[in-house]
């Protein structure tokens, strides 16, 4: 199952139809009997009721008409080139009230259990490609009368519970919203595949010319759909949506074992958006010479002291600290769960300063793009048909809002269209889209690096720490980063944090001078070191996200964000054994 195209980017292309000629401009049909059977079948769907037991209160029906090209390659030769066509359906059935119903219940031990704010998974289905309203309509009863007989479980196990654990103190389950209609003409996309095809062979044989680089990948998304939202408050929503990215990764050992790695996103509207061919194998060089250097160079073993994070570090940093903790959500009904950073974390802080005065952060899926560069977060109606919203997050470095689904909290209720879902799953839940993170008193980098030195002095130490890029588990991560990632959170019982530093460099005091370093990790970094950032730059940079997230995949975002200097930050040396290196030379190696 797949959502819009920025979650299909990160979805495994799963079945291959038949290839299309060389020059394909393909779309997605006007379809009028998916529409109608969806609005056909919800309506009847509300005389749903077993013996004695609630007719449902709520529904809401959703469809993923997709289509997506995946194509895939290593040292000049393809491993992989699919087209997969889907229509992917999700209901979501509610029973008993808005105050009270079937969602938002962790207590029967699997199925309606998500790991941050869940509800109820929902009925799911393949829906027919062609324009088949019977077979749509079949497809569509079964899964919503499947749907339905959970939900009706579910509720009578949630009220038992919430009786025998006297929990009386919850809020409401879901709340109202505007209704929509709308729709948006249905999107094609123009691909050269064999051109395409071409390109990825030449960007992915351009490792050949690195022997030290033990492993690369290639890999190109191109997809679009029509996404349709219908539901039984009076919504009937479709909105077109189209993406590309090509995602590029690369890994190599050090002398000492350890797995070094890094790579590069490229995002855009339609294939004509993503770079120059010879723009990437420029990029690629930089990026072989800079695995390389890291490689060579010596481990930090321990650092305690000011840290300053460039702006795409910090905006990194902002994803892991803030990206859950802004998302207004609850715990479900029979969570048993203490101390996370994730649900609800920052609702007990509305009203009170996580940041600098002269920090502002608001969240606006509405932006297409930020300093020229596209947003993957970018939306107009969110997965619960409703209209995006701008939100005031921390104005004056003083949390004043969270991002909002339909799902109240005990403080806030009421969604302002961020209503998210993951891939493959077809609960909405509030999540980011566009987060825009600014310092009004901003300073140049030069400024920000001479601030550094300045409070390295004064504490007596011979050098700052100055961070580049760090890791994170999303697209284009490798299995290393993946495995050290689960790791580090299992020996943090299950917390995630700020990724190890990849790029990480010891600025002099004497001097200014630097010195490449690796091999370390911050210790727990916790959302009260916010408010002790003591400077930020002006320029921003974005950072576009589409990954995993604790309770899997996540929705895709972007962090747009200045460099910021923190007072003080723990690294040590990461304790982990390493394999040693291959025993024969690759054999791209011809020395």
């Amino acid at each position: 199952m797949k959502a819009n195209i920025r979650h299909l980017v990160l979805a495994a292309v799963v079945g291959c139809l038949p290839a299309l000629s060389a020059q394909a401009a393909e779309g997605l049909p006007e379809s009028k009997a998916l529409m109608q059977a969806l609005i056909d079948e919800i309506n009847r769907s509300m005389t749903l009721q077993m013996e004695d037991l609630e007719k449902p209160y709520f529904i809401q029906y959703l469809v993923d008409d997709s289509l997506m090209y995946h194509i895939t390659a290593r040292y000049g030769d393809l491993t992989g080139s699919d087209r997969d066509r889907s229509r992917d359906f999700y209901s979501q059935v509610r029973v008993g009230s808005y105050e009270l119903d079937n969602t938002n219940f962790s207590g029967d031990g699997g199925r309606f259990f998500r790991f941050f704010g869940g509800s109820s998974g929902g009925g799911q289905a393949s829906l027919p490609v062609e324009e088949n309203y019977d077979a749509i309509r079949q497809a569509v009863w079964w899964a919503t009368d499947q749907d339905y007989k959970d939900a009706v479980e579910t509720l009578t196990k949630k009220r038992a519970y919430m009786r025998d654990k006297k929990l009386e103190d919850r809020p409401s389950d879901f709340s109202k919203a505007s209704i929509v209609q709308h729709t948006d003409p249905a999107v094609d996309v123009e691909l050269d595949r064999a051109a395409w095809e071409q390109r990825i062979r030449k960007i992915s044989a351009h490792f050949n010319k690195y022997p030290r680089i033990q492993d690369s990948q290639v890999q190109l998304f191109v997809g679009l759909a029509n996404r349709y939202v219908v539901n039984t408050e009076g919504t009937r929503l479709r909105t077109p949506d189209q993406a590309a990215l090509l995602v590029i990764t690369a890994e190599l050992q050090s002398d000492d074992g350890m797995r070094i790695s890094d790579g590069m996103d490229y995002f855009g509207h339609a294939p004509e958006d993503l770079p120059a061919v010879e723009r990437v194998l420029a990029d690629i060089d930089e990026l072989a010479a800079s695995l390389t250097r890291v490689a060579q160079a010596p481990i930090l073993e321990r650092y305690t002291g000011p840290v300053l994070f460039d702006n795409l570090a910090a905006a990194q940093m902002f994803r892991t600290m803030l990206a859950e903790a802004a998302a207004g959500r609850v715990e479900p009904v029979g969570t048993q769960r203490r101390g996370l950073t994730g649900a609800g974390s920052l609702e007990k802080k509305l009203g009170q300063r996580i940041l600098p005065p002269s920090f502002r952060i608001y969240d606006d899926p509405l932006a297409k793009e930020a300093p020229g560069t596209y947003l993957m977060g970018h939306y107009i109606y969110d997965d619960e048909g409703v209209s995006a919203e701008r939100v005031e997050l921390v104005q004056g470095g003083v949390l004043k809002n969270l991002v909002m689904s339909r799902m109240p909290t005990k403080k806030l209720s009421g969604t302002n269209g961020h209503g998210r879902r993951s891939p493959g799953d077809g609960t909405a839940q509030s999540a980011i889209a566009n987060l825009f993170i600014e310092d009004t008193e901003g300073l140049s980098d030069e400024d920000l690096k001479a601030k550094l030195i300045e409070m390295a002095q004064d504490e007596g130490l011979e050098y700052g720490l100055r961070i580049g890029a760090v890791r994170t588990t999303g697209i284009g991560s490798s299995q290393s980063d993946m495995f050290a990632m689960i790791m580090r959170m299992q020996q943090r019982g299950g917390q995630e944090n700020v990724g190890d530093p990849i790029y990480s460099y010891k600025v002099y005091v004497e001097d200014g001078r630097e010195e490449l370093v690796r091999g370390c990790e911050f210790g727990q970094v916790k959302l009260r070191d916010l408010k002790h950032i003591e400077a930020a730059g002006k320029a921003q940079a974005v950072y576009n996200y589409v990954g995993f997230g604790m309770g899997g995949t996540t929705p895709a975002t972007s962090i747009i964000a200045p460099a910021v200097l923190f007072e003080e930050l723990e690294l040590s040396k990461i304790e982990q054994e390493h394999d040693t290196r291959p025993i024969l030379k690759s054999p791209l190696d011809r020395s």
